[in-house]
């Protein structure tokens, strides 16, 4: 027998050789099962990536709106200072409108820029609202001027929490705000 003759003896053989059907529809569902998770393994970091995009994009927005939001809640606060509604309270310091206002939620005494807010006298409060959340709207009066100013304040809750550790001057046109964080509380003082 030469090598011609041998080839051909080999290949008949492994020609008349199959499988059963059996073994066949078993390899054909493995490599169906295999692609499937080919598939997932491909798209998988790539879902993962998008989402990761997503998600820094939203937190820029939304960091970029924050800025937005501090100038609106000081305008809010500022067009309320501007309107001449009647305070419920009459107190002549922070503990006479806590007492007055019982229902606040948080207290009004300052706990930091105490030297600040020693330049005004508490004449009377209020309640309000703002963004949502209970507030205590307080008209004050300058010692050295003699000018009423507002000064507010607003448990940092709800949409009022982007504004923690804000503290900040706000020149608006017919106003100027000073808002700063103090315990978990807001405080707005409007000249």
């Amino acid at each position: 027998m030469n090598d011609l003759e041998l080839d051909k003896k080999i290949r008949d053989l492994f020609m008349s050789e199959r499988l059963p059907a059996v073994s066949v529809q078993r390899i054909l569902e493995q490599s169906r099962n295999e692609k499937k998770t080919a598939w997932w393994r491909y798209w998988g970091p790539v879902a993962a990536a998008a989402a990761i995009v997503v998600v820094i994009s939203f937190q820029m927005a939304r960091e970029h709106d924050n800025g937005d939001f501090y100038f609106d809640v000081a305008g809010e606060i500022a067009m309320r200072h501007n309107d001449y509604a009647k305070f419920d309270v009459k107190a002549a310091s922070f503990e006479g409108v806590q007492k007055g206002l019982k229902d606040l939620g948080f207290s009004v005494t300052p706990l930091v820029k105490q030297k600040l807010l020693s330049a005004y006298e508490v004449i009377g409060a209020r309640y309000c609202q703002l963004e949502g959340q209970q507030a205590a709207h307080m008209q004050v009066r300058n010692r050295r001027t003699g000018a009423l100013c507002t000064l507010y304040v607003a448990s940092l809750k709800g949409s009022l929490e982007t504004l923690r550790s804000s503290d900040g001057h706000i020149d608006l046109e017919a106003n100027e705000v000073d808002i700063w964080e103090d315990s978990g509380r807001l405080y707005a003082l409007v000249n």
